[in-house]
């Protein structure tokens, strides 16, 4: 029996068609990918650099991956040998753009601002001082209104307007005190001379908390974050892996700083 060149086309079509229609694309859920699973444990064990790997592996394969794409950017910001702030914001817009109403919301606004610090920091002969700046009063004045606010839940009080509108970036280093009566550097100085720890305190986190709020809250400066991490290694893989209800070891403040 001879088969005609139509009949074999007709075929050769019809197959191609079967085959397509066996193995449909499927959906994979970020929760789903091995790699996600596996970037998980590496994180338990402080595995970060191999677990960076893996989420990254997760942000290629997966369209919607917002927990990947917000550990790459704690990730990029807290290995040295792997430290790329300009791809940690790119992945923490994205964590904001998949999850616009999440509770961690406040917290990647607030790395993304860290993120920007190391950029400018970086830059020759500090081009952006008044920025770095800025950023550090917006960053003080996001710990101040996080504190009020905790103070007045506990008070039962009703919540103010913000101390300190952080929507303009000032033209010049000089500018007006956080409040009428005491200046930037005079509270700081104050908070540091009497919150200080002297002895090993234990702090449990709180949510919006992170070690630089952790710090300036005991210390008076956010520049603790790595003492507070060397004492609770045991308990943190990362200085990005805090949960509400952890407790914390406080350290009492060197006697050299």
């Amino acid at each position: 029996m001879k088969i005609s060149f139509s009949q074999m086309s007709f075929l050769f079509f019809g197959v191609l068609i079967l085959l397509g229609c066996s193995y449909p694309n499927e959906i994979i859920l970020e929760k789903d990918h091995p790699a996600f699973e596996r970037g998980k444990s590496l994180l338990k064990v402080g595995k970060n650099e191999d677990a960076l790997d893996e989420f990254l592996t997760v942000t290629r394969r997966v369209i919607e991956c917002p927990q990947s794409h917000l550990e790459c950017g704690r990730l990029l910001l807290s290995i040295n040998a792997r430290k790329d702030p300009i791809a940690a914001i790119y992945h923490f817009r994205r964590y904001l753009l998949l999850e616009p109403n999440s509770r961690e919301s406040s917290k990647v606004e607030q790395l993304i601002i860290t993120a920007e610090r190391e950029i400018l920091r970086k830059l020759p002969g500090e081009p952006y001082g008044d920025y770095l700046d800025f950023l550090k009063i917006k960053e003080e004045n996001d710990l101040l209104k996080r504190e009020l606010a905790d103070l007045r839940v506990r008070m039962g009080t009703a919540p103010t307007e913000s101390l300190l509108s952080s929507d303009s970036v000032p033209n010049s280093k000089k500018r007006e005190p956080l409040t009428p009566s005491i200046p930037l550097n005079q509270a700081s100085a104050q908070s540091a001379s009497t919150v200080a720890p002297k002895t090993n305190q234990t702090y449990v986190v709180q949510s919006g908390d992170s070690l630089y709020a952790i710090s300036r809250k005991f210390y008076g400066d956010s520049s603790f974050i790595d003492l507070i991490f060397e004492a609770n290694r045991d308990v943190m893989p990362s200085k990005n892996s805090l949960n509400v209800g952890q407790e914390l070891r406080i350290p009492p403040k060197p006697v050299n700083r």
